[in-house]
């Protein structure tokens, strides 16, 4: 196959002509946010339009690049704008027009600049563009989110392949959305490939800490991935064939006339067929059910009116795997026979967004179904089966030109049916070394619900024009403890000069139990205070250097109590650790024409203590030092990037003994001090490389992305032989060569 794909690459490596892309958008109104009808539209290379009955125009072959555009319309006053012209074009540009009467009127009264928006310390937002060519991602926009400053390693045991760890602390203490509602899992089986197309994002917006009243129920960092809004004005689609997943999409309108439009997508792995041959014989797995996934993806958007917008997003997910291994550790007889494991969900988002001068309202809401099932051997099994169900809406009220209020709710419902009988998984601080034969099993068959609402009010304040102080309040309530928080926040924003912008930012945060804390019903919030202290500065055209620094304290910590784990092992679960992170990262920027890239470093520690008596230790997934360097340039047709990753490894427990239960013929490790020592670093270099060809009514590209060129297997655990007394590393795959092939029309 890796040849055949090869042949097709090389033979059209000389066949395309030059890269062209599409530019629409629309016209409207400045003052009645209608569409203006019969705007001539004109580029600065020839190119023209005229805006049809909706206002929308389009026009064909703008060269990657810069571009001004010319609008003209009889009655306003003309508008020119400068445009940078991405791969796939720019599909949803808005150009405001205004009456000649009313510009003026407008801009005396409005004659200041506009106040600084608040932006939190250390946020984050990479453009669709930028995140499909970082290279070692195949293309996948949401791999993307191990290049950002303060992400762990997200693929560390024990953290599980949708979670990300900020700044050191829990998983858990952290939070991934899709437009505002959260989702179960991002990622397939073993993280090769994410759950949502990148043809479906906008961009990703990570928040690492200092986030606003607007979010809840996280102390930790925030991922929200913005979806796209399809402006198809014709039927466009691709197929592509990768060794990861064959997958399709087609998007175009539905009406025309009623401005509706959609994108419907599908994907299948390849893993199934390709892993089984890359398995060395010497390894004695087994597959019953190679693992194998699915996903699909539906999107409508309707535009009633300008100046609202209602889309529906439907997602949906099925992982399978079956492994027989009868060479199993004499120490887990109980697991003996084989592992299987299924995944799925489906999640559809409803959401309505109004926009006018003063006002800004933004609905969502979703309801879904998932399930996960594991099986060890014929006696340990945990199966569950849940619905969730979650509303929010949030708007921005504009009184004056120099206030903001912002306000919101959100609620959340999950019920689930649990049918287990499984050991609980090992908490923080424990050493992470389950046994499933010996620890002590819980039998659940049971159904529970969990309610977490919450409200916020945010006030934001713009002294001039060069500063905004945003005060702060949120409140939310945990049904299923009894408990509320409040969480008050403030926000202070300085712009000095225009290339420099200072912020600081305090506030108060706590989340929920999460997965098998939940079984414990008298748990009280976990609580955190940050500060953070920033700033971002514009020292040249296209470069930006971003930076801050971070004090986390942290309270009512969830840890497992070692002889309640034992005798009670639901119960076990109590609110008695504190403890704190700290650190400084540093982003460094640069967007060009034809290159963009960044350089990020992290330095940062996360301790905690487990009982009032005992020792500091490390979180689990302290991370010191992560270093990311990645780089990708447009040479004409190609485009050619690399990617350098280098970060501490991950806190240890040590196997310093073994102790042997003659009753059950096993051993069992004997841990040394919690985290007292590290795996090795992690260090890896991936390169990618493009090519794109343009014919008269379709377009084809060829993709190399090799993740960790120089194979450098990157530690995740160890195995021990029958009494501990050796170890062998277990690691990720070495080295990762994706080569693929899409055609678009």
């Amino acid at each position: 196959m890796v040849r055949i794909l090869l042949t097709i690459a090389v033979a059209l490596a000389g066949a395309g002509s030059a890269f062209a892309e599409p530019v629409a958008g629309r016209i409207i109104d400045g003052t009645t946010l209608k569409p203006v009808v019969g705007a001539e539209i004109k580029s600065s290379k020839g190119q023209s339009a005229v805006s049809d009955s909706n206002g929308y125009f389009r026009f064909e072959g703008a060269r990657i690049g810069r571009l001004r555009i010319r609008v003209r319309a009889e009655g306003y006053e003309s508008a020119s704008e400068p445009l940078r012209i991405p791969e796939g074009g720019i599909l949803d540009q808005t150009i405001v027009l205004f009456n000649l009467d009313a510009a003026g009127e407008l801009i005396e009264v409005r004659g200041k600049k506009a106040a600084p928006v608040r932006v939190p310390p250390g946020k984050q937002e990479i453009t669709r563009e930028e995140i499909t060519r970082i290279p070692g991602t195949r293309g996948d926009a949401l791999q993307a989110v191990r290049s950002l400053p303060g992400i762990a390693n997200a693929t560390a045991v024990g953290s599980g392949p949708g979670q990300i760890v900020v700044r050191g602390s829990a998983p858990e203490d952290s939070k991934i959305t899709i437009d505002g509602i959260q989702v179960p899992l991002l990622y397939h089986f073993f993280g090769f490939q994410s759950v949502l197309p990148s043809e479906f994002i906008d961009s990703i917006e990570y928040l690492p800490g200092g986030f606003g009243a607007e979010e809840g129920n996280a102390t930790g960092g925030i991922i929200n991935v913005k979806t796209r809004e399809i402006n198809s004005t014709k039927t466009e689609g691709f197929a592509e064939v990768s060794f990861i997943n064959l997958a399709g999409m087609v998007q175009g309108p539905l009406s025309k006339k009623h401005n509706l439009t959609y994108a419907i997508a599908a994907r299948r792995s390849l893993i199934d067929f390709v892993l089984p041959l890359a398995i060395p014989e010497d390894v004695k797995l087994d597959f019953l059910v190679a693992p194998v996934y699915y996903d699909g993806q539906l999107r409508v958007d309707w535009r009633p009116k300008y100046s609202d917008r209602v889309s529906l997003f439907l997602m949906g997910s099925s992982d399978a795997m079956s492994l027989l291994n009868d060479e199993i550790s004499p120490n887990e007889p109980e697991i003996m026979g084989g592992i299987e494991n299924t995944t799925r969900f489906a999640r559809p988002i409803l959401s309505w967004r109004h926009e006018s001068e003063k006002l800004i309202s933004t609905v969502a809401a979703s309801m879904g179904f998932g399930g996960f099932r594991l099986d060890l051997g014929p006696n340990r099994y945990f199966d569950f089966s849940g619905l969730t169900m979650q509303a929010r809406a949030d708007q921005v009220w504009k009184p004056h030109p120099l206030i903001n209020i912002r306000t919101g709710v959100d609620h959340i419902r999950r019920t689930a049916d649990i049918n287990s009988k499984f050991p609980l998984p090992p908490g923080e601080g424990t050493g992470g070394m389950p046994n499933f034969s010996t620890s002590p099993v819980v039998e659940v068959n049971d159904n529970f619900t969990n309610d977490i609402s919450g409200g916020y009010m945010t006030t934001d304040l713009h002294l001039g024009t060069h500063t905004t102080v945003s005060p702060g309040m949120r409140l939310d309530y945990y049904r299923r403890f009894s408990a509320a928080a409040w969480a008050p926040r403030l926000a202070l924003q300085h712009k000095v000069g225009k290339d420099f912008v200072g912020r600081f930012v305090m506030g108060s945060y706590n989340r929920s139990a999460e997965q098998a804390e939940s079984f414990t019903t008298t748990l009280l919030p976990e609580l955190a205070t940050q500060y953070v202290l920033g700033g971002e500065y514009k020292f040249a055209p296209g470069f930006q250097l971003q930076s801050s620094v971070y004090y986390t304290d942290r309270r009512q910590l969830i840890g497992q109590d070692p002889e309640l784990a034992a005798s009670d092992p639901k119960s076990s679960y109590i609110n008695i650790g504190y403890g704190h992170s700290y650190g400084v990262e540093t982003t460094l920027r640069a967007q060009r024409d034809n290159f963009f890239g960044w350089l990020t470093y992290s330095l940062s520690k996360s301790d905690r203590i487990d009982t009032p008596l005992g020792e500091r230790r490390l979180f689990d997934y302290d991370q010191t030092h992560n270093l990311v360097v990645l780089g990708s340039y447009k040479i004409g047709k190609w485009q050619i990037g690399g990617r350098f990753q280098w970060s501490t490894g991950r806190p240890l427990t040590p196997v310093v003994g073994a102790q042997y239960l003659s009753d059950l013929n096993v051993y069992l490790p004997v841990l040394g001090e919690i985290n007292a020592d590290r795996f090795e670093d992690d260090h890896q270099f991936d390169f990618r490389v493009d090519r794109k060809w343009k014919f008269a009514s379709w377009n084809l590209e060829a993709y190399l992305d090799i993740t960790n060129v120089y194979a450098h297997a990157k530690i995740i655990n160890y195995s021990y032989n029958f009494d501990y007394s050796e170890r062998s590393p277990i690691t990720e795959v070495p080295i990762l060569p994706a080569l693929g092939i899409r055609g678009t029309y």
